[in-house]
Formats: C-alpha cells, sequence, structure tokens
C-alpha cells in the first residue's frame, strides 16, 4: 500500500531529517509512522507574528 505525501516512516524521517523539516514548512503538517509507538505529527509556527495591514496604513504606510 503506497504510503501518504506527508507520511514518513520512522527510518525516513531519521535518514532525511532536513527533507523533512522543509516538507512541514512548504506543505503543512508531516505524520511520522512508528510502529511500535503510535505516531507523531510535525508542525511548524513562525514565532513572529505577521504585521497588521491595518497598523501599517494607520501609521502613514511607506515613507518616500
Amino acid at each position: 500500500m503506497p504510503r501518504k505525501a506527508n507520511e514518513w516512516t520512522i527510518e525516513e524521517a531519521e535518514l532525511n531529517m532536513l527533507k523533512l523539516l522543509e516538507a512541514v514548512r512548504t506543505n503543512g503538517p508531516q505524520r511520522i509512522v512508528d510502529p511500535l509507538n503510535g505516531f507523531f505529527i510535525v508542525s511548524h509556527t513562525n514565532p513572529q507574528p505577521k504585521p497588521s495591514f491595518i497598523k501599517f496604513l494607520i501609521e502613514g504606510g511607506v515613507d518616500e
């Protein structure tokens, strides 16, 4: 049975950690299946909030 695009075996995750992290960043949460312990979900969160467009407009926008 083929695996899902967002699903990795524990061995694949160990051997391809950088690819796994890039997939998380670009494609969303990834699932790592461990036959002995269930599965793990790896996700990405941007620690810096995006600036508010409304605040940008209130503060005068771009200086020319």
